[in-house]
């Protein structure tokens, strides 16, 4: 009986030692975590420092597309295979596309972003072009922007340019313009393509819509309803 007494002691000893230097092992990789860095997992790519993004996108990944001091590229180890870049002067030409089954209309991903699977960074962006992807475009600032939509979903979050932007969508394209602040904005709005202002706030707004086209205004961009 004693024996056995021991035995079990020496059990409980090496299971609560197990457990001790489980812990310990747990607690230095959780400090070695930046928390407040999301993309830590992700690889980097070289990216130019351009002016002009030409995008083929997937419309089962997003895009973020954020400024830096200096190009970068980060994307998800998984997704690195479908990442392909090339420059040529002041353009970055973009493909990233994940495989996809069926169709995927633009407008079903008007009110949230999808898994981020490729962010771009840049000090400066002038023009923006993208089919068929999902792109999202926050906290940058910038002097001028052009932005050509084509089966794609937009969405902007704090983003300040101090002069014009113009924005183009057709094929069934939407913008999601969110609390931004614009020079002013010139929309050309084609098809049954759409746009949305949600509390976007710009000196001057000029559409150019299709008869089919759909724009929505909330918040502060209600101003424009009846002008």
């Amino acid at each position: 009986m004693k024996t056995s007494y021991i035995l079990l002691a020496v059990l409980l000893l090496v299971t609560l030692t197990g457990m001790v230097a489980t812990d310990v092992l747990l607690k230095q990789q959780y400090q070695k975590i930046d928390w407040s860095n999301p993309y830590q997992t992700s690889d980097q790519r070289d990216f130019p420092s351009v002016r002009n993004l030409v995008i083929e996108g997937s419309p089962v990944s997003e895009i973020v597309i954020e400024q830096s001091t200096t190009g970068q590229a980060l994307v998800e180890p998984e997704q690195d295979k479908f990442l392909r870049i090339r420059q040529q002067n002041d353009t970055a030409y973009i493909a990233f596309t994940p495989d996809y089954e069926g169709t995927h209309d633009p407008r079903n991903d008007a009110d949230y972003e999808l898994s981020i699977d490729l962010v771009l960074r840049l000090p400066n962006l002038q023009s923006l072009r993208v089919t068929n992807g999902r792109v999202t475009l926050r906290k940058r600032t910038d002097n001028a922007l052009i932005i050509d939509l084509q089966s794609t979903r937009l969405r902007t979050n704090g983003v300040v340019v101090n002069g014009p932007v113009t924005l183009t969508g057709s094929r069934g394209s939407v913008a999601v313009l969110g609390a931004d602040r614009y020079g002013s904005l010139r929309a050309v709005v084609r098809d049954s393509s759409g746009i949305q202002l949600n509390n976007t706030q710009t000196n001057a707004f000029t559409p150019e819509l299709s008869p089919r086209a759909e724009v929505q205004l909330r918040g502060q961009a209600l101003r424009w309803l009846n002008r």
